[in-house]
């Protein structure tokens, strides 16, 4: 029986030469007093003042007793099947990465500890047996008690309480780079369940991680074997963000001159939940930086360690263990609301306000902005973000310049926040949320609040609803379209009439106008559209363009197929979007209801309504047209 592959790799680029420079720390900014901020702290729990955690290790602070002893009572009892003796030789499935198949190869016991039994294929020129002895020192000291008391015990099919550490060249294949360590879960299965397996809990530890003593491999690979052992179809993002937790428990920052963090810092967008496992876009590392970021800044805000060990203990998976686990510890906050706090901080890093929500107290971060603008006004611009990833589009010198931002995502699923910063008088910082309606539209305006900044940045994402879809543990998140314009002019759109023929269940569009604040009529747009909703909002999928009468001198469509509108008694709105790169609108009718019902009636039969009020677009406000439309009846023949 063959089990598809959990095998947990980790990857090191090797630093020569000039190669990778050391970052340095970033400079925050300076506060000279407290400032007004916008986040609803209803619902968020700030409990960094409580956890101690500014410059102390995670592992010294609120350990949970009652998970470490459910841990200790589900570990299998001390029964060696077999003693093996310093010297001794076995048989090994090792990966190799090239061929992606097993094959075997011989090791020797080097070490046997307490709880570890350390192999290795390697002659004692290659490596000295000093080096072994130093990684069992490790290990017994620092990496397993901290560990299992951290996250709990791991599984133990061989029944002797012992994690074997192999040691060799793993096959990979790599140049520039090495595969510094892996764990395979389908070791842990029985040879009855699968012929391959070596039917004992093992780290795979590559020789040249093991040379230049990069112990917190061991440590990373030995939270993987815990984390499975718990949950054995964890989500890939959340359980490599555990293991880089895990580094920083035993003492080895991840973010020490790494790459995981220059590249998540120069690659803000990339997905917290979606991961590029095959590295087909070059984001792994980025996804590295991305978890463990995270995963630190959970454990700085919400509940300390206590709430990393609610995660990896807990069966639910993903999005929605960390829903859970805040619960659990009473938290109110929904994981949506944690997501935006993270990516403000890792924008701003600034602890000095909002009780620290929006910094770390244990890293240093700068996101890489690479979408900046210094004019008075940006025309239409279209842009993309992955599910769970982060745009930040900079605007810089805004001292003089009001700031009215229109944005319009193709679906409601996003998030946008306004981070506003002076640099001088008042010396001031403000976050506030920005609303995105059913429809994915949003708008900000800094005169609607009062305030003003010397630059605004609006950080973007696009995410998803909790559950099946809301990750993916070998592909990168697929890129949501939206777009945005600052200092928009507003229009006025009046649609016109809509007519309705019945028994062919066909709507058509006709005699809509737009003209803008000079009361100059459009004839163009780059986007004249119109789309059918739900009265809650949703699209029912009809939608399409409008196209100009140069005759008639108005906007039409031709008919619309609406016969997929099934049901009784439903209520539908129709929704109008005008925009060219320096002007936007939408207006939505008043409700209407499409009655379906058995009798006849003649297929020339049609009724026409005529719009009676349209409100001008002004500056932040949205264009609203007020629709009055008779009941319209479809009438279904009879069969």
């Amino acid at each position: 029986m063959y089990f598809s592959k959990f095998i947990s790799i980790t990857l090191i680029i090797l630093m020569m030469g000039t190669g990778w420079s050391m970052l340095t720390s970033l400079s925050v900014i300076d506060q000279k007093k407290p400032s007004t901020q916008h986040i609803n702290t209803d619902s968020i729990t700030s409990l960094q003042k409580d956890n101690g955690f500014n410059s102390q290790p995670f592992s010294h602070h609120q350990i949970s007793k009652a998970m470490v002893e459910i841990s200790q009572q589900s570990s299998s009892p001390l029964v060696h099947q077999k003693v093996q003796v310093i010297g001794d030789t076995r048989l090994f499935w090792v990966e190799n990465f090239i061929t992606d198949e097993r094959e075997q190869i011989t090791a020797t016991l080097k070490v046997n500890g307490s709880h570890s039994l350390i192999y290795s294929n390697l002659t004692t020129a290659t490596i000295p047996d000093s080096t072994f002895l130093d990684i069992n020192h490790t290990f017994e000291t620092v990496i397993y008690p901290t560990l299992t008391k951290f996250f709990g015990y791991p599984s133990d099919i061989d029944n002797n309480r012992k994690i074997i550490i192999l040691v060799y060249d793993i096959i990979d294949g790599l140049v520039g780079g090495y595969i510094a360590g892996y764990f395979d879960a389908n070791d842990i299965y029985t040879k009855v369940e699968w012929e391959q397996s070596n039917e004992a809990e093992i780290i795979n530890i590559d020789v040249l991680a093991a040379k230049l003593h990069v112990y917190d491999i061991v440590a990373h690979e030995f939270q993987h074997l815990i984390h499975y052992s718990h949950d054995e179809d964890e989500h890939l993002w959340l359980d490599e963000g555990a293991s880089m937790f895990a580094e920083y428990l035993v003492g080895e920052d991840p973010f020490i001159s790494s790459v995981h963090k220059s590249e998540f810092i120069a690659n803000p967008d990339v997905s917290l939940t979606y991961w590029d496992y095959y590295d087909d876009e070059g984001l792994v590392f980025a996804n590295y930086g991305a978890a463990y970021a995270f995963f630190l800044y959970l454990a700085e805000h919400y509940g300390g360690s206590s709430i990393i060990q609610n995660v990896v203990l807990r069966s639910t998976d993903g999005i929605e263990s960390i829903e859970e686990a805040l619960a659990n510890i009473g938290s109110p906050v929904k994981f949506v609301d944690v997501f935006r706090n993270w990516t403000v901080a890792n924008f701003l890093d600034d602890t000095s306000f909002a009780n620290g929500m929006f910094g770390y107290y244990n890293a240093s971060i700068s996101m890489v902005v690479e979408n900046s603008y210094s004019t008075s006004s940006v025309p239409r611009t279209e842009n993309s973000v992955p599910y769970w990833g982060t745009d930040y589009l900079q605007f810089t010198d805004r001292t003089n310049f009001p700031f009215v931002l229109e944005f319009q995502g193709k679906t409601a699923d996003f998030i946008a926040t306004a981070i506003l910063t002076n640099k001088t008088t008042p010396f001031n910082t403000e976050v506030i949320p920005i609303e995105i309606s059913e429809d994915g539209l949003g708008n900000f305006s800094t005169e609607s609040y009062g305030i003003s900044a010397d630059q605004i940045v609006i950080a973007v994402s696009s995410i998803t609803e909790p559950g099946p879809n809301d990750h993916n543990d070998t592909i990168p998140a697929p890129a949501q379209p939206y777009w945005f314009m600052v200092n928009p002019k507003g229009i006025t759109i009046s649609p016109g009439n809509l007519t309705l023929l019945i028994s062919e269940a066909r709507l058509q569009i006709w005699n809509v106008t737009v003209s803008d604040v000079e009361e100059f009529k459009w004839q163009e747009a780059d986007g004249a559209t119109y789309d059918i909703l739900t009265e809650t909002g949703n699209s029912t999928g009809i939608s399409g363009n409008l196209t100009y009468n140069l005759e008639k001198d108005y906007w039409e469509t031709s008919e619309i197929n609406i016969s997929s509108l099934h049901g009784i008694n439903n209520t539908y709105r129709v929704k109008y979007h005008f925009y060219n790169s320096t002007s936007s609108g939408i207006a939505f009718s008043n409700p209407f209801n499409i009655t379906l019902n058995s009798s006849t009636q003649s297929s020339n039969t049609a009724i026409s309504s005529t719009i009676a009020v349209t409100t001008p677009f002004i500056g932040l406000f949205l264009v609203i047209t007020v629709l009055t439309i008779s009941p319209i009846v479809v009438n279904r023949r009879k069969k």
